[in-house]
């Protein structure tokens, strides 16, 4: 689920990106995660929070398995981890998973959270590629609700021929991207000023702690969507050497954003 707002939506450059997320991890970890409403605040009970990690990576298993897929289950990565939701369930079906996360908060809170979890590690994603992966050596790999926040198209491109590179042969690719995502109207003349909010921008800049803004100020990071057209995202995966053996589109949430749901082996 997610909640979008237009200040969420204004681009981003990559670098302001990274540390968007580095103060998510610092400000409201779990919800940056997974949006729900009602958890804004550092409300998410963990128990739930996790429960629903593993609910989609069951379901996950279960669609791939009407293809055969994986045929292995050795290794795996989860991209864009956050603080481990789907690793810790990933972990309940594969040996080894790897979490990579841009963010260093991000993943030292999934340390922290998943210390007595078996089977789970967790690294920073410093590259734009995923070299530290050999050709053909990973099982599962699986990134949802995670490259809608890359503001840049052409980084979203290049991440998803990297996963079809490391993609082992029978191994199973699960991404999810948005397909279309409505125009954010156009704010009124109070939202265009906003003077407490870009008070707190300034001051963020300045170096001001993120955690002091967000609970004096209500000041939040931002948190960019993108969306790739599905005959596109097709186009990079039959390039790479994948092949899409499903996909789905699902309906429009809360916001107006339309996602398609994609499987894909080598």
């Amino acid at each position: 689920m997610w909640l979008i707002t237009t200040r969420m939506l204004r681009p981003v450059p990559i670098r302001e990106n990274k540390q968007a997320w580095e103060d998510w991890g610092r400000v409201d970890p779990l919800w940056a995660v997974l949006t729900e409403p009602s958890a804004r605040g550092n409300r998410w009970n963990i128990e739930e929070f996790f429960a629903s990690g593993a609910s989609v990576v069951a379901a996950v298993f279960a669609d791939a398995a009407k293809h055969g897929l994986p045929a292995e289950r050795l290794t795996a990565i989860d991209f864009g981890c956050g603080v481990g939701r789907l690793t810790r369930a990933l972990a309940g079906h594969v040996e080894h998973v790897v979490g990579l996360d841009i963010a260093q908060s991000m993943v030292d809170e999934a340390k922290r959270l998943n210390a007595g979890v078996d089977r789970c590690e967790f690294r920073v994603q410093h590259t734009d590629d995923l070299r530290a992966f050999a050709d053909g050596s990973v099982d599962v790999v699986l990134t949802l609700l995670v490259l809608q926040h890359i503001p840049a198209m052409t980084a979203i491109e290049r991440y998803l021929a990297e996963f079809v590179r490391v993609l082992a042969p029978g191994g199973l690719l699960a991404f999810q991207l948005p397909t279309h995502i409505p125009a954010p109207a156009p704010p009124s003349l109070r939202a265009r000023l906003r003077p407490r909010t870009r008070a707190a921008a300034a001051l963020r800049r300045l170096g001001v702690s993120p955690r002091w803004l967000h609970r004096r100020l209500g000041w939040s990071p931002a948190m960019p969507m993108t969306a790739i057209p599905s005959d596109r995202v097709a186009q990079i995966i039959d390039a790479a050497g994948g092949t899409i053996v499903a996909s789905h589109q699902t309906a429009p949430d809360h916001g107006g954003v339309e996602s398609r749901y994609y499987y894909v082996t080598c």
